[in-house]
Protein backbone atom coordinates (compact mmCIF):
# COMPACT_ATOMS: atom_id res chain seq x y z
CA UNK A 1 0.00 0.00 0.00
CA UNK A 2 2.83 2.31 0.73
CA UNK A 3 3.73 1.60 -2.93
CA UNK A 4 0.36 2.66 -3.91
CA UNK A 5 0.80 6.24 -2.42
CA UNK A 6 3.95 6.79 -2.84
CA UNK A 7 3.20 5.83 -6.63
CA UNK A 8 0.33 8.44 -6.57
CA UNK A 9 2.15 11.32 -5.14
CA UNK A 10 4.53 10.87 -7.99
CA UNK A 11 1.33 10.94 -10.46
CA UNK A 12 0.06 14.21 -8.60
CA UNK A 13 3.67 15.88 -8.48
CA UNK A 14 4.20 15.29 -12.18
CA UNK A 15 1.04 16.05 -13.19
CA UNK A 16 1.52 19.34 -10.95
CA UNK A 17 4.44 20.21 -12.93
CA UNK A 18 3.06 19.78 -16.19
CA UNK A 19 0.36 22.52 -15.43
CA UNK A 20 2.69 24.82 -13.80
CA UNK A 21 4.95 24.22 -17.52
CA UNK A 22 1.25 25.16 -19.41
CA UNK A 23 1.23 28.32 -17.38
CA UNK A 24 4.34 29.23 -18.12
CA UNK A 25 4.73 28.78 -21.62
CA UNK A 26 1.11 30.37 -21.78
CA UNK A 27 2.37 33.35 -19.97
CA UNK A 28 5.53 33.65 -22.26
CA UNK A 29 3.72 33.68 -25.57
CA UNK A 30 1.24 36.60 -24.22
CA UNK A 31 4.21 38.36 -23.29
CA UNK A 32 5.71 37.62 -26.36
CA UNK A 33 2.55 39.07 -28.24
CA UNK A 34 2.81 42.26 -25.99
CA UNK A 35 6.47 43.01 -27.11
CA UNK A 36 5.53 42.43 -30.73
CA UNK A 37 2.34 44.70 -30.62
CA UNK A 38 4.48 47.33 -28.74
CA UNK A 39 7.06 47.02 -31.74
CA UNK A 40 4.81 47.38 -34.42
CA UNK A 41 3.19 50.10 -32.88
CA UNK A 42 6.15 51.48 -32.43
CA UNK A 43 7.53 50.98 -35.73
CA UNK A 44 4.24 52.90 -37.46
CA UNK A 45 5.40 56.01 -34.83
CA UNK A 46 8.88 55.98 -36.24
CA UNK A 47 7.64 55.65 -39.90
CA UNK A 48 5.10 58.78 -39.52
CA UNK A 49 7.97 61.12 -37.76
CA UNK A 50 10.37 60.40 -40.49
CA UNK A 51 7.72 61.09 -42.84
CA UNK A 52 7.04 64.42 -40.61
CA UNK A 53 11.29 65.07 -40.43
CA UNK A 54 11.42 64.11 -44.24
CA UNK A 55 8.67 66.79 -45.27
CA UNK A 56 9.56 69.18 -42.58
CA UNK A 57 12.73 69.89 -43.96
CA UNK A 58 11.68 70.00 -47.60
CA UNK A 59 8.66 71.43 -47.47
CA UNK A 60 8.36 73.23 -50.94
CA UNK A 61 9.58 70.06 -52.75
CA UNK A 62 6.59 68.13 -51.11
CA UNK A 63 4.16 71.46 -52.31
CA UNK A 64 5.18 71.35 -55.25
CA UNK A 65 5.35 67.02 -55.38
CA UNK A 66 1.37 67.66 -53.62
CA UNK A 67 -0.13 70.46 -56.38
CA UNK A 68 1.51 68.07 -59.23
CA UNK A 69 4.05 71.28 -60.47
CA UNK A 70 6.93 70.52 -62.07
CA UNK A 71 10.05 69.28 -60.16
CA UNK A 72 13.76 69.46 -61.22
CA UNK A 73 15.51 65.17 -61.43
CA UNK A 74 16.55 66.10 -57.86
CA UNK A 75 13.31 67.00 -56.75
CA UNK A 76 11.49 64.33 -58.58
CA UNK A 77 13.67 61.61 -56.95
CA UNK A 78 12.85 63.23 -53.07
CA UNK A 79 9.49 63.78 -54.29
CA UNK A 80 9.21 59.68 -54.69
CA UNK A 81 11.15 59.06 -51.58
CA UNK A 82 8.91 61.29 -49.48
CA UNK A 83 5.57 59.65 -51.35
CA UNK A 84 7.40 56.02 -50.64
CA UNK A 85 7.75 56.69 -47.16
CA UNK A 86 3.95 58.14 -46.98
CA UNK A 87 2.57 55.35 -48.91
CA UNK A 88 5.06 52.59 -46.26
CA UNK A 89 3.11 54.79 -43.57
CA UNK A 90 -0.12 54.16 -44.55
CA UNK A 91 0.08 50.40 -45.36
CA UNK A 92 1.32 50.03 -42.32
CA UNK A 93 -1.35 51.78 -40.91
CA UNK A 94 -3.82 49.62 -42.68
CA UNK A 95 -2.33 46.13 -41.75
CA UNK A 96 -2.21 47.12 -38.25
CA UNK A 97 -5.48 47.90 -38.67
CA UNK A 98 -7.06 44.39 -40.40
CA UNK A 99 -4.04 41.82 -38.92
CA UNK A 100 -3.02 44.23 -36.05
CA UNK A 101 -3.24 45.48 -32.31
CA UNK A 102 -5.94 48.45 -33.99
CA UNK A 103 -8.49 46.31 -35.53
CA UNK A 104 -11.57 47.90 -36.43
CA UNK A 105 -13.68 48.28 -39.47
CA UNK A 106 -14.06 51.67 -38.77
CA UNK A 107 -10.25 52.24 -38.36
CA UNK A 108 -9.48 50.49 -41.38
CA UNK A 109 -12.07 52.01 -43.37
CA UNK A 110 -11.07 55.56 -41.82
CA UNK A 111 -7.15 54.68 -43.46
CA UNK A 112 -8.68 53.69 -46.75
CA UNK A 113 -10.44 56.82 -46.59
CA UNK A 114 -7.47 59.07 -45.77
CA UNK A 115 -5.41 57.33 -48.78
CA UNK A 116 -8.32 57.61 -51.19
CA UNK A 117 -9.01 61.46 -50.38
CA UNK A 118 -5.13 62.54 -50.26
CA UNK A 119 -4.77 60.56 -53.72
CA UNK A 120 -7.86 62.12 -55.46
CA UNK A 121 -7.58 65.50 -53.79
CA UNK A 122 -3.47 66.26 -54.68
CA UNK A 123 -3.10 65.64 -58.39
CA UNK A 124 1.06 65.35 -57.72
CA UNK A 125 0.27 62.49 -55.11
CA UNK A 126 -2.02 60.76 -58.05
CA UNK A 127 0.47 61.15 -60.33
CA UNK A 128 3.05 59.64 -58.25
CA UNK A 129 1.58 56.69 -57.30
CA UNK A 130 0.52 56.29 -60.91
CA UNK A 131 4.37 56.75 -61.48
CA UNK A 132 5.27 53.63 -59.55
CA UNK A 133 5.41 50.34 -61.52
CA UNK A 134 1.16 50.10 -61.41
CA UNK A 135 0.82 51.27 -58.22
CA UNK A 136 -2.55 49.94 -57.17
CA UNK A 137 -2.31 46.66 -58.79
CA UNK A 138 1.63 45.49 -57.26
CA UNK A 139 3.00 47.78 -54.49
CA UNK A 140 -0.03 48.11 -52.76
CA UNK A 141 0.11 44.24 -53.00
CA UNK A 142 3.31 43.33 -52.38
CA UNK A 143 3.58 45.39 -49.18
CA UNK A 144 -0.32 44.36 -47.77
CA UNK A 145 0.01 40.86 -48.57
CA UNK A 146 -3.49 41.01 -51.45
CA UNK A 147 -5.08 43.52 -53.61
CA UNK A 148 -7.93 44.35 -50.96
CA UNK A 149 -6.34 47.91 -50.51
CA UNK A 150 -5.44 48.96 -53.81
CA UNK A 151 -8.88 47.74 -54.57
CA UNK A 152 -10.52 49.66 -51.71
CA UNK A 153 -8.85 52.68 -52.67
CA UNK A 154 -9.35 52.66 -56.12
CA UNK A 155 -13.39 52.37 -55.06
CA UNK A 156 -13.25 54.92 -53.21
CA UNK A 157 -11.56 57.39 -55.60
CA UNK A 158 -14.42 56.35 -58.09
CA UNK A 159 -16.84 57.60 -55.44
CA UNK A 160 -15.34 60.75 -54.91
CA UNK A 161 -14.97 61.81 -58.34
CA UNK A 162 -18.30 61.14 -58.99
CA UNK A 163 -19.64 62.97 -55.87
CA UNK A 164 -19.42 66.79 -57.30
CA UNK A 165 -17.29 67.44 -53.84
CA UNK A 166 -14.81 70.26 -54.20
CA UNK A 167 -11.44 68.30 -55.45
CA UNK A 168 -8.91 71.26 -54.28
CA UNK A 169 -7.68 71.10 -50.53
CA UNK A 170 -5.47 73.00 -48.08
CA UNK A 171 -2.17 71.94 -49.19
CA UNK A 172 -1.18 71.91 -45.33
CA UNK A 173 -3.16 68.61 -45.54
CA UNK A 174 -1.05 66.74 -47.92
CA UNK A 175 -0.23 63.45 -47.39
CA UNK A 176 -1.02 63.75 -43.34
CA UNK A 177 -2.72 60.40 -42.26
Amino acid sequence: MKNTSWKDVAELIGMTAIVLSLLFVGLQIRQSQQLATEERINNSNERQNAIRELISANPDVWEKACLGEPLESVERILAAKMFDAWLDHVVGEYELRTYGVRQSDDARKKVVEEIAAQLWRYPGLSELSASRSDWQSSAVETQSGSGELGRLIRARIKELESSGIKREGDIAWCGRT
